[in-house]
């Protein structure tokens, strides 16, 4: 919530003033409030393009994806004022206390209505259709229903975007939300290629001075991509996951299409203004899935050139007590390092305490953290890729090392790290598929355990089990089919 107010208000204050500066230098100025207008339609990134991205590579859970995630929600609810202030700023409206209060009026009755005719009835008009069992109604009936909230909204003088938006949300919190999602899915592409069809033709070329935009749409990108990453350093993120969602956020999405029509239609901008809005947001959005891509690498490669800059200290173990006597690291006491807090880090936790082996946790994410140390958990927060906060988690003494966290980038990096730091730790992975265990093996992991081939072992188990063969054969065929496994990919490393 903090992080997705504070990237709009700081994205489009320093978009705007950028706007306002360089219409002027050019010749073209504009008014001040076109250019606030300029600087928060920029402000809003495409959510339809960063979760297929971030959710086809497997990286919307994690640290970046996690923040992408959020600061998109705040952004499409942001959305509602967003086209409500345009009224404000058009030259055509006189802005006065009745006015205003009247404004402010008509979106507290909107948000009423909205909570009481959506939230309320419309839960029960899907449990309805679904309850039907019959799926060209299910298809019928949430094609209507998102069509009529778009036209209810419309008759208010509010953008039929903004209520098939706000429908779909609500449908999102119904527990029959599943069943309309798979069947309507078809119809997502479908519907997304018409939308971008549409805003197609809406270009005209002949009055598109390319050069100029791409360069126009670059800037946009640093910009956006700076002050994500900016926000995301200042709320405790690390300097790598602060970048890729910082590349991740920094394209300007749909949203953008329906906030310069409706500042088209309220003539704050002109038709050429217009055209030139929607080149720039056409071109970041094209270059968006390759900076997705290529963040996690580019981080990598930048985040040790820059180690010299101070940022931040948001540590939470900086500002909670400190463990008790019996958790606090000792140089040659036998100790393990857990990286990763999740079900993985907590399951191996609770067997390290169960038997008496002194433990340390490093964690990314601050809740986490700030929770597991009220329970009196060793965690500590940092990137597992920065070797201070490897130091902080006493990976230097630490006997044994288990990394089970799922960003396979991070993974390498670290047993990269954790190597130079301490040689002699027996370093145990966790790997999502065979794909990657050569990999891991070859920057120096000990052992790599892979979630699927763990499962498969375990569901052959089982099976032998159901048929009675003896436990001391079936703990003899889990051990050949991973020593066999094994010799495969040491021996390709």
């Amino acid at each position: 919530m903090v992080g997705g107010a504070v990237q709009i208000l700081v994205t489009g204050i320093v978009v705007s003033t950028l706007a306002y500066w360089f219409m002027y230098a050019i010749g073209s100025g504009v008014t001040p409030a076109a250019a606030v207008f300029l600087g928060f339609t920029f402000s809003v990134s495409s959510t339809a393009i960063c979760l297929k991205i971030l959710t086809d590579r497997d990286e919307l859970g994690l640290p970046h994806g996690r923040i992408a995630l959020g600061i998109l929600i705040f952004q499409d609810i942001a959305v509602v004022p967003l086209m409500i202030g345009i009224d404000f700023l058009s030259p055509h409206t006189a802005l006065s206390f009745g006015l205003i209060f009247k404004k402010i009026g008509f979106i507290i009755l909107f948000a009423s209505a909205i909570f009481i005719g959506f939230r309320i009835l419309m839960p029960r008009i899907v449990r309805l259709i679904a309850s039907l069992q019959a799926r060209e109604v299910l298809v019928i009936g949430a094609l209507v229903i998102c069509f009529g909230a778009a036209y209810l909204t419309s008759l208010v003088g509010l953008s039929l975007a903004l209520g098939s938006f706000v429908a779909g949300m609500v449908i999102a919190s119904t527990d029959e939300s599943h069943q309309i999602s798979m069947t309507i899915d078809p119809f997502r592409e479908a519907f997304t290629s018409i939308f971008f069809i549409s805003v197609g033709l809406l270009l005209d070329i002949r009055v598109i001075n390319l050069p100029l935009f791409i360069a126009i749409a670059l800037m946009v990108l640093l910009v956006k991509g700076l002050v994500v990453g900016g926000v995301s350093i200042f709320l405790g993120n690390s300097l790598r996951v602060s970048m890729m969602a910082g590349m991740a956020l920094a394209q300007i999405g749909e949203f953008s299409f329906v906030l310069a029509e409706a500042g088209l239609k309220n003539r704050l901008i002109d038709h050429e203004v217009f055209q030139s809005m929607l080149a720039i947001i056409v071109v970041t959005m094209t270059v968006a899935p390759a900076m997705i891509a290529l963040a996690p690498k580019f981080a990598d490669q930048v985040v040790p050139a820059l180690g010299f800059i101070p940022l931040p200290s948001r540590d939470p173990s900086s500002v909670t007590a400190r463990p008790p006597d019996s958790t606090i690291i000792c140089a040659g006491e036998i100790h393990a390092a857990i990286i990763g807090f999740g079900v993985n880090g907590q399951n191996v936790a609770a067997v390290l305490h169960a038997t008496n082996i002194s433990y340390s946790v490093l964690e990314i994410d601050r809740e986490t953290v700030k929770l597991m140390r009220r329970k009196g958990e060793p965690i500590f927060y940092g990137d597992c890729t920065e070797k201070k906060a490897l130091l902080r988690a006493g990976i230097n003494h630490a006997r044994a090392v288990v990394l089970g966290i799922s960003d396979a980038t991070a993974v390498r990096q670290s047993i990269a790290m954790i190597r130079e730091i301490n040689k002699k730790a027996f370093i145990i992975v966790r790997a999502r598929t065979l794909d990657d265990v050569a990999a891991l093996y070859s920057e120096g992991a000990d052992v790599v355990v892979t979630e699927k081939f763990e499962t498969s072992i375990q569901i052959f188990s089982q099976l032998l089990n159901h048929f009675t063969v003896d436990p001391e054969l079936i703990l003899e065929q889990q051990e050949i089919i991973r020593r066999e496994c094994e010799k495969i990919f040491l021996g390709s490393s």
